[in-house]
């Protein structure tokens, strides 16, 4: 059976959060999806909870080998048009599905959409409130490298022809997974058409003790390994390489000083900022370059 969607979540000891998750991709709108639920060698009681879902959703398990193996293994058995990459501590707004599709079928199947995310602190025991203007405000570049405004966190769609061509994910390992996003999206770069929906915010970051952001080290250390990996040429040749560098630059710049030096981790921010420091530059030079581009405009489509 082929799907519109298919949920990639990978679970490894979110007892507590990753009922709320589910229960929000249950309650989406659109109902053409399947839900993956990779239980990643939990500890506590996830697969117990995960296990209570019964048929309404998928469920793999594995010993614990990281979230991008996990998310390799279900895009492996999906029969979605799109892969939807969810959190299992996070939350899917009702409308985010059909927010989506509403995107691809405006824009004649685009290789990547990304949605933005509202947060929310730990605690709450109701789930966030969603925005209530309605309308739909996107921006259409010709491929991610393309994109000229930051993007901060954010719900990451792709069509999976595209990520099976790229070899998906990387197998890493529960130490080594950081910095998944960022490579995909270097893999998937020149890929074709991707969109950036401004508004509404599609789902909720809850914030929390055990986010993989506040680990600075590894996070860090993994931006450098991107940059080696760039230097191998392991995303592509010369053509768009600044581009790459710029990227990569981009968001080691601002781990490096948002969350090392300002957190008082003066070493690891001299230790990013020297093992990227082409790439540093890069991202410096087209930040100043884009001051003379008038900026990307929204466009505006039915809302939700």
């Amino acid at each position: 059976m082929k799907y519109r969607f298919s949920i990639l979540m990978p679970v490894h000891n979110r007892q507590k959060y990753v009922g709320q998750a589910i229960d929000s991709v249950l309650a989406q709108t659109f109902k053409d999806y399947e839900l993956f639920a990779i239980d990643d060698g939990s500890t506590d009681l996830s697969a117990a909870v995960l296990v209570s879902y019964g048929t309404r959703i998928n469920l793999l398990q594995q010993l614990n080998q990281g979230p991008e193996v996990a998310r390799n293994k279900a895009a492996a058995l999906a029969q979605g048009e799109y892969l939807v990459f969810f959190d299992s501590d996070d939350y899917l707004f009702p409308f985010a599905l059909e927010t989506f599709d509403k995107v691809i079928s405006s824009f004649g199947t685009p290789t990547l959409l990304m949605g933005s995310m509202a947060r929310f602190q730990e605690g709450r025991e109701n789930p966030p409130e969603g925005p209530t203007d309605p309308t739909i405000r996107v921006i259409k570049y010709p491929d991610y490298l393309s994109k000229t405004r930051p993007v901060g966190t954010m719900c990451i769609v792709v069509r999976k022809s595209v990520f099976d061509a790229v070899g998906g994910l990387r197998n890493s390992t529960p130490q080594t997974w950081y910095c998944d996003d960022n490579t995909l999206l270097l893999k998937v770069g020149t890929r074709g058409q991707s969109i950036l929906i401004e508004s509404p915010c599609i789902s909720a970051y809850r914030q929390h003790g055990e986010n993989s952001i506040n680990n600075a080290e590894a996070i860090a250390n993994a931006l450098i390994r991107l940059a080696d990996s760039e230097r191998r040429g392991d995303f592509g040749g010369k053509e768009r390489r600044a581009d790459r560098y710029a990227y990569i630059g981009g968001r080691a710049a601002a781990w490096a000083f948002y969350y090392c030096w300002r957190a008082g981790h003066r070493k690891l921010a001299l230790k990013l900022l020297s093992g990227t420091a082409p790439m540093v530059s890069m991202a410096v030079i087209r930040k100043f370059l884009r001051k003379f581009h008038p900026p990307a405009r929204s466009i505006v489509l039915e809302g939700h």
